[in-house]
């Protein structure tokens, strides 16, 4: 066998369509066990905006006008 059949031999069998097949179901599969390994749940942005108006109590604020100016 010589160079040339070789690779032909593999260009064959790369264009096979089961060779293809086989190749993008693998690439779903790795992908998606990346994803289920590397999930994190985001937290929930309502609980903790409920949360923190429960426990902090509003800062009175200071009027900018004194009260011997408005007298």
């Amino acid at each position: 066998m010589d160079i040339n059949q070789i690779f032909n031999i593999i260009l064959q069998v790369l264009k096979d369509i089961r060779v293809i097949g086989t190749v993008i179901v693998m690439i779903l599969v790795i992908s998606f066990a990346k994803f289920i390994t590397t999930y994190k749940k985001k937290p929930n942005k309502r609980n903790k905006f409920i949360s923190k108006t429960k426990t902090s109590k509003p800062v009175p604020q200071k009027n900018s006008i004194s009260e011997k100016e408005t007298q």
